[in-house]
């Protein structure tokens, strides 16, 4: 491998291991793992982390090698955005009320979680043979039938739910003046912090997801574009180097 292409995987495994550490030291410290926005961001920080590695291992080839792991990100894939949204909420506003129909924002999940049935349920020879021709072609994975509807239909509500959570997360942000209670100025540059890093890794995944969508004719060469390896590992590096911050922080709140 070319230098790109390792210093690319370099990011993501720091990424991924960064993430393992956020998520021990949440656990680990009883006053985090107590914390509602703490346990909301780490599912968010989890369910990118999956994608990640799902996308890396596809693009190293080594997918077929674990073909239980394919397919199951997709129900989780669908929190990130709330769980980003409500994160920033509660952070903001300790004693926030939740509304009484939460449970609406997991309608996607369970919609996830039944098209996941045909591929859980297939035979380890037709899984095989799937992620061998995923693999090979990776816009495949956008294409296959493995599922009650066509996969890219995924990608495109995902990042279209991305898109209304995020401009609902920013207006919270965009609403809230630190200076009424100084108790809480602190909590400020966690929030602004993580929409804007937040921001760019969907930003940069949805765009990617969108050119492959309009353009399948090069579908395969972008999605293994080390340039597009780089932009996503690197952001995803720095969301998990924030994510890991952000616990030591939060700490040292009172």
């Amino acid at each position: 491998m070319d230098l790109m292409t390792v210093l690319g995987f370099c990011f993501s495994v720091s990424g991924l291991v960064l993430t393992i550490i956020g998520v021990a030291y949440r656990l680990s410290h009883r006053r985090l793992r107590r914390r509602r926005p703490e346990i909301l961001v780490s599912i968010a920080v989890i369910s990118i982390a999956w994608n990640i590695f799902v996308y890396l291992m596809l693009v190293n080839g080594h997918m077929p090698s674990f073909p239980h792991l394919y397919n199951k990100g997709i129900p989780f894939y669908y929190l990130t955005a709330p769980c980003s949204y409500y994160y920033t909420l509660l952070l903001l506003y300790p004693g926030a009320r939740i509304s009484r129909y939460w449970y609406l924002h997991l309608i996607p999940f369970v919609f996830g979680l039944i098209d996941i049935i045909p591929y859980t349920l297939a035979s380890a020879q037709e899984k095989a043979q799937l992620l061998a021709l995923v693999v090979s072609d990776i816009k495949m994975g956008f294409r296959h039938s493995y599922g009650y509807i066509e996969q890219k239909w995924h990608y495109i509500l995902r990042f279209g739910l991305s898109a209304v959570y995020l401009v609902a997360q920013w207006r919270l942000l965009y609403i809230y003046d630190p200076r009424e209670n100084s108790r809480f100025q602190v909590r400020w540059p966690l929030a602004i912090s993580f929409a804007v890093i937040y921001s760019l890794q969907i930003l940069l995944q949805g765009t990617l997801v969108m050119t492959v969508l309009s353009n399948e004719l090069q579908g395969t060469f972008l999605l293994r574009d080390i340039n597009q390896v780089i932009w996503i590992s690197l952001f995803f590096l720095l969301l998990t180097l924030w994510f890991c911050w952000s616990a030591w922080r939060r700490v040292r709140l009172k």
